[in-house]
Formats: structure tokens, C-alpha cells, sequence
């Protein structure tokens, strides 16, 4: 299946049907790792491709917290990071992003962690964090304090009803949210059934008004 997302290079994700074009910006395969075709990681890749030209440069650090697949990671090197970092707790996830590197040809300009957040030292000109609710509660300082001055965090995984906390939390660790996306996901049962609304935002370490606008 092809992951569209308006204004975004095509990204190709398993399962791969015979029909479908193999030409792709990005190819990702799943696995057992967080499923990308969420709403919450096409969030976070509006926000990569309407604030690259911001985000993304040959001198990016590039954090990718819980990465999955590593699509993330991958999407930042792609958009013009020099380098990136992917840590998730879990291994299969770890060898599935090794996996999604060696596929797209970034297996030099990606380092892959299998552990905690406490397994990276040092900080990151652009931190991307797309967790669980109970994730951010329990790390969310450690993921904002390895936003370097001057840069920028892209957080995701919660609910519209927990944004408001979200972007108090980040104010207090002078962190600024710039932009917020969200977006529906509806499921379906016997019973129960109904739709979430999921949201993403950019926060700048920097003042918000020293930002420069996104790209239209």
C-alpha cells in the first residue's frame, strides 16, 4: 500500500501487492513493528514536509524515540538530515528499522539503540517522539531534555483531550509548540465502535516568533 500524504514524496509500505508501482520515494516494510499507516506517524510526516526546510540540514541531528520501523529516522535522512538515531525498547522493532535502511540504501547515515531512552547521551537538533500517552507521562522529560537550544521536537501519540496538557508540559520546559495537526481514526466493532481524533505538534526550543513559517 502506498502511505499518501498531500505534499509528501509517495512512501511505500507492506503488504506489497503485484499491481502496485515498486518505485517509491521510501519503502518501508512493517513486520512486528508499530504499523506506520496510523494516523499519528502521517501527522508527523505533514509536520516533516511543511517544516523541512527549518528541520532538516546537512549539519541535523536527527532522534527518532520509539522508532518502529524507523520510518521517521529514514524520512529525516531522506528530507536532508546529515545524521540520525532510532532507539526503541523493543528488538524486533530495532531489526526491522536496520532492515528499512538496508532496503533504502541509508544503512551509513542511520544508528539503530535497542534500549531505553537513558542509552542515548548528549542532545539533538530535532527530536521526534511518536509514543503512547503513558509513555510521554512517564519519559517526556527525558525526551525534551535532549532538545538541543535552538531546536525542535516533534511529539505525537496522544489524544486532541491530552493535547492541552501536552503543550502546557512543553511551555514549561521552554519548549514552544508552533504548529498542531490532527486527524481521525475511526474503528469499527460489535461493539463497540467510534473514532479518535489524534494530534501532533512542533514545538521550538527557540522563541515561536523567531520561527520562520512552514512551507505551503
Amino acid at each position: 500500500m502506498n502511505l499518501g500524504i498531500r505534499g509528501f514524496p509517495p512512501i511505500r509500505v507492506s503488504p506489497f501487492f503485484p499491481w502496485e508501482k515498486k518505485t517509491a520515494w521510501l519503502t518501508v516494510r512493517t513486520r512486528q513493528a508499530f504499523h506506520p499507516f496510523h494516523v499519528t506517524t502521517r501527522l508527523c510526516l505533514e509536520l516533516f514536509g511543511a517544516w523541512k526546510d527549518r528541520l532538516f540540514r546537512a549539519d541535523t541531528r536527527f532522534l527518532d524515540v520509539g522508532c518502529g520501523t524507523g520510518i521517521l529516522a529514514l524520512a529525516a535522512v531522506k528530507l536532508g538530515a546529515g545524521r540520525a538515531v532510532g532507539v526503541d525498547i523493543s528488538a524486533s522493532a530495532i531489526a526491522c528499522s536496520r532492515e528499512n535502511a538496508r532496503l533504502n540504501g541509508l544503512w551509513e547515515r542511520v544508528f539503530w539503540v535497542h534500549g531505553s531512552l537513558e542509552a542515548i547521551g548528549g542532545s539533538f537538533s530535532c527530536v521526534a517522539a511518536n509514543v503512547p500517552w503513558t509513555c510521554w507521562e512517564n519519559l517526556g522529560d527525558a525526551v525534551t531534555d535532549r532538545v538541543a537550544e535552538g531546536g525542535a521536537l516533534i511529539a505525537s501519540g496522544f489524544q486532541d483531550i491530552q493535547a492541552a496538557v501536552m503543550e502546557r508540559r512543553l511551555k514549561e520546559k521552554g519548549i514552544n509548540p508552533v504548529d498542531r495537526r490532527q486527524g481521525d481514526l475511526t474503528f469499527f466493532g460489535v461493539p463497540p465502535s467510534g473514532s479518535f481524533t489524534w494530534c501532533a505538534v512542533l514545538a521550538l526550543r527557540s522563541p515561536s516568533h523567531d520561527a520562520p513559517p512552514p512551507s505551503p
